[in-house]
């Protein structure tokens, strides 16, 4: 036990044995594993991170962030037809509504009932004709000092 001791003490105090664990310590830190894809050295491989010397990650992602711009600039797009569609039917459907009722008011009004055949004032070869048209026409038949038929 004394001998651990001395050769402790004697190990800690000499200085050329402290350079020598110096160096050793030094070997041990240059000592390691080379990386088969960076070819740089590394002692521990969970600590490891290889440094490639392209930009294809950063590419990717930003391919991969424009990719999920584009849809989602097409769903907004689709959305928006669907909706001018659907506002378009709306508005056609509330016209029709609207005529349909138009049409349903209409007929719903009493109309006066008609009085025979629609006739002109010239036609009429009745002189006793109640209208105000025959009247006048054959008022300014009897009025005329022309010879006419009739």
């Amino acid at each position: 036990m004394g001998l651990l001791r001395h050769q402790w003490h004697r190990a800690v105090t000499r200085p050329a044995k402290r350079k020598l664990r110096r160096k050793v310590r030094q070997a041990a830190r240059r000592m390691g594993v080379t990386c088969s894809s960076c070819k740089k050295r590394y002692s521990n491989p969970l600590t490891h991170t290889c440094t490639v010397k392209t930009d294809f990650r950063q590419r990717k992602r930003a391919a991969a962030r424009e990719a999920k711009r584009r849809t989602a600039a097409g769903k907004r797009k689709a959305a928006t037809a669907r909706r001018r569609a659907r506002r378009k039917r709306m508005t056609a459907e509330r016209r029709a509504r609207e005529k349909a009722r138009k049409a349903a008011a209409r007929m719903a009004t009493p109309r006066p009932a008609r009085r025979g055949d629609s006739h002109e004032p010239g036609t009429c070869g009745n002189r006793d004709c109640p209208r105000y048209g025959c009247k006048s026409y054959w008022q300014g038949m009897d009025d005329c000092p022309l010879p006419h038929e009739g």
